[in-house]
């Protein structure tokens, strides 16, 4: 079957998985490829029966790493990309396309994440962080998961945003995080400048509902910024 064209063949170099379902893979980096934080590819498995089976993967490292770096939830259905790349070895080929925007810095203000949602601003702050930006009094971070467990970059969100880095835990209860889910209520706590940016990953759901709160409180549009279009 003939599938997508893709302009680039690279091999899976590592792979490693950071919590039970999402894997951090470290794939070959095209010569003279080029890309930004926030930025995303879309990327299909090179083997019989992925022909028309692509999906789109946020780049977490720098350009001036010699490699690219994904991470990456894998579902639990077999017949599924991400199940695919689960089962795939070191060394085995993945098809990539040019690196597009996903997400664009635009200045200071409030992350606001769901699970793997975070990956697109792991980059961004890594590029704050190599610039000497004062992270931590320019940004927070509101960051939605189940339970500690699954909180990916932990300590790294810790060293660049510390106390403005706030785990919203729906299953578990720390006296670190806040117990429950990312709603009016939290994010009246935390928002008290409607005229910065908002930057909102995750779900569909998660961003269009997020989305609507912050409008409701009075925050403009042009403000808030969202991986999907609605």
């Amino acid at each position: 079957m003939k599938g997508f064209t893709f302009p680039y063949r690279v091999k899976i170099l590592e792979k490693n998985y950071l919590t039970h379902n999402v894997i951090q893979f470290l794939i070959q980096k095209p010569y003279g490829y080029f890309h930004k934080p926030g930025q995303a590819i879309e990327l299909s498995i090179d083997k019989p029966g992925y022909e028309l089976d692509l999906a789109p993967f946020t780049i977490t490292n720098l350009n001036n790493d010699p490699h690219l770096e994904l991470t990456i939830k894998v579902s639990t259905d077999p017949k599924s990309l991400t199940y695919g790349l689960a089962s795939s070895n070191i060394g085995e080929y993945v098809q990539i396309t040019e690196a597009w925007d996903s997400y664009q810095y635009k200045g200071s203000g409030i992350f606001i994440a769901a699970g793997t949602g975070i990956t697109p601003f792991i980059p961004i702050l890594k590029e704050l962080e190599v610039k000497g930006d004062d992270i931590h009094q320019r940004h927070l971070l509101l960051y939605a998961n189940r339970s500690r467990e699954d909180i990916l970059f932990y300590s790294k969100l810790r060293k660049v945003l510390g106390k403005n880095c706030i785990h919203v835990l729906s299953r578990t209860k720390y006296s670190d995080s806040i117990f429950g889910k990312i709603n009016l209520q939290v994010l009246k706590q935390f928002v008290h400048n409607y005229s910065q940016f908002f930057y909102i990953c995750g779900p569909i759901r998660f961003e269009k509902d997020i989305s609507q709160l912050l409008l409701e409180m009075g925050v403009k549009k042009q403000w808030i910024q969202t991986g999907h279009k609605f």
